[in-house]
This record gives C-alpha cells, structure tokens and sequence, in this order.
C-alpha cells in the first residue's frame, strides 16, 4: 500500500473548542479522527466525509489527534496533529456593562444556534442511532414504528367516529381522512414535546460528563421524532389515495408547516427541557397537560357550532395551526399564505419561544451537572 502525505493543523479556539482540519485531496477521501489525551485516547470519531472536526474540552492537558485518511482506492495513512495545551475552564468575568448590554439575549441565540450548525452532523448520527435503538430489543422492531400509531388511528376512529359520528363527513369530506390529516400532525407533535422536555435529563449521565454540547439535545430528541413521522406519513399518503385524494401543487404547503414545526418545537423544548432539569415534576405536569392539550385541540371534533370568541381563543392554540395547516394541505386546498395574520402572530410566537430558550440554555447550562 502506498503512502501518501497528510497536512493536519489543530487550533484552539472560543474557550474550550479544538478544531482539527486536514488538507482535502481529494473529494472522495474519508477522515477519522482519534482523539489523545496526555497520551491516552479519549474519543474516536469514526470515518465522515468532513475534513474539519470540533472538539470540546474541560480538563486541563496535553491534547494532539491522530487523523486517518482513507482514499477512493482503500488506501489508508494516518499522522499525528501537534500537540496542544489546555490549561482547563477558567470563569468567564464580565463587565457590568457587557451584563447588562440590551444585546447579550442576541448574543446567547447566536453562540447557541452556532454550536448547533457546528454539531448537526453529530447531532443527526446520535439521532439515527437513537431511532434505531427505539425498539432493538422487541421483536417487531421498527414495525412498532407502524403498528403503534395504527392501534391509535384504529381506536379514535371506532370510538369518534363510528361510535359518536356514525361515520357522519365532516363537510363534503370523509370523516377518516380529515380526523388523519390532523392526528398525524399530532403524534409528531406530541412525541416531540414530552421528549424533548425530558431529552437532557434522559441524557444527562454520558452527555455532560464527557460535555457534549448540550443545546443540540433537544433538537436531537425532535429529529428522531421527525424519522417516525415520515413512516406514519405513508399511512397518510396511502389513505388518502384511498379516499381519492391525489398529489397536487398544494401539498407543497407541508414543507412550510413542517419548517414551522421544527422552528416552535426546537424553542419549546429548549424551555421544557430546563425546567425538568430544575425541576423533574414539570416532566409530569407536561405529560398531564398534554393530554388535555390533546382534547382541546380539533382533531377528533369540528368546532364549527362553537361560539365565535371560543374558536378565536381555540385558533391561539400553535398545534391547531399545524393540523389546520395539514387540513388546509392536503384536503381543502388552501395556500399557506393566504392567512397572514396567523403567519405574523404564529411566527412571533416562534421567536419568542427561541429567544426565551436560548437564554435559559446559557444560563443553566453549566448548572446542569450539580442538578443531577
């Protein structure tokens, strides 16, 4: 096997962030990285397409990584970076000034949404495994994924609407599809809210002891959501074909909701997930007032005989917007943007929540570890 040269570089940059990078040959070259620390091997970071690999570090010492580099042809060689110092965390000291700078909530939302995108594909790896993980040890496996909500479409549709409705359509649409287009919507939603709350303290043995960044937690517990909701969303898909509803330019409007609902969901969590870590009953309460969330929200009954200031108080409700937005979609046709006011009043939510949760991230955040 030939040899071929490797250029590595190791910084340290921020506080406590080494950054490795490798001088890219070739597009098709694969990297891994072996983390060393006093001349231990701490972490290894199996082969990626990324040239360039983040490191976050706390204890004081001698850290270096051995990169490997494998080409399109199999060919493998390896180097050491040189080595770096770290001295350990030191306390961050800021002026009065700086405390009270009306920018600093600005400045929390950059650095956290920065580690994010500097930790996606991190975050996206630790989020397959924990979906493959979900149901290893069943012996369904990932069937569950399929079964589960099928059990719940089956028992809903029974009870609200052979029971209660006597198959009545809501409108001139069947009542089967409408009560899909938003209990699907729901699922993800609701999976994602009771374990996004719940996702640092669930990960809080590994994560912060080896200071994992902590704010990709959340939004990690929601893509795994996400990957159950593309399988349930073929159950959609097939029904609907059933029912005689077809592929067409308005159902283009999912890709706005589902940007919505990563955006509201990833704030909301960031919040639920601080308070269960002060607090591990607000992980109970969230799970009550779900469920009452869930029978307040139209998925399984009209609100159209409603008096009007009670549907106006019911259109508030963030997980309304997205079954209406699925309704809207797939059955009635409707565009997004044809409703600005609850685009304006939605998306001013989804800011606040974001600007909230970023905040009570960098302030708890290295609290985290004594909450345990």
């Amino acid at each position: 096997m030939s040899a071929f040269e490797i250029k590595t570089e190791i910084a340290l940059s921020e506080i406590n962030k080494i950054t490795i990078s490798v001088d890219k040959q070739n597009e098709k070259d694969k990297y891994a990285y072996y983390i060393y620390k006093n001349d231990k091997i701490i972490e290894k970071i199996s082969y990626t397409s990324n040239n360039v690999n983040v490191y976050w570090v706390t204890e004081p010492g001698e850290y270096k990584v051995k990169v490997f580099v494998k080409n399109q042809q199999g060919e493998k060689n390896s180097a050491f970076t040189e080595p770096i110092d770290f001295e350990g965390l030191k306390p961050i000291i800021c002026s009065a000034q700086e405390n009270e700078s009306s920018f600093r909530w600005l400045k929390n939302i950059i650095i956290i949404f920065r580690e994010i995108w500097q930790n996606r594909m991190r975050m996206i790896r630790l989020s397959l495994y924990d979906y493959s993980l979900a149901n290893k040890d069943s012996y369904l496996g990932r069937l569950w994924s399929i079964l589960n909500p099928l059990i719940q479409i089956g028992t809903y549709w029974f009870v609200f609407g052979i029971g209660i409705r006597n198959n009545k359509p809501v409108g001139n649409h069947p009542f089967l599809p409408w009560m899909l287009c938003g209990l699907i919507a729901w699922f993800f939603f609701s999976y994602s809210i009771t374990h996004g709350a719940s996702s640092i303290y669930s990960k809080s043995g590994t994560a912060l002891k080896l200071k994992y960044p902590v704010s990709t937690i959340p939004m990690g517990s929601i893509l795994v959501g996400f990957y159950n909701h593309l399988v349930v969303l073929c159950i959609l898909v097939i029904m609907l074909f059933f029912f005689g509803y077809y592929p067409n330019l308005y159902w283009l409007n999912l890709l706005y909701y589902f940007l919505y609902e990563f955006v509201f969901l990833t704030g909301f969590a960031m919040i639920t997930s601080v308070l269960t870590m002060i607090a591990r009953d607000f992980q109970k309460l969230l799970s009550s007032l779900i469920r009452l969330w869930f029978y307040l929200t139209p998925i399984l009954w009209n609100m159209d005989n409603l008096p009007n200031f009670v549907q106006f108080i019911l259109r508030l409700n963030p997980a309304l917007y997205i079954v209406t937005g699925f309704r809207d979609s797939l059955i009635y046709k409707n565009m997004f943007f044809i409703h600005t006011n609850k685009i304006l009043f939605f998306w001013t939510l989804n800011v606040i929540l974001i600007v909230i949760g970023c905040n009570l991230q960098m302030k708890f955040r290295n609290r985290f570890i004594d909450m345990l």
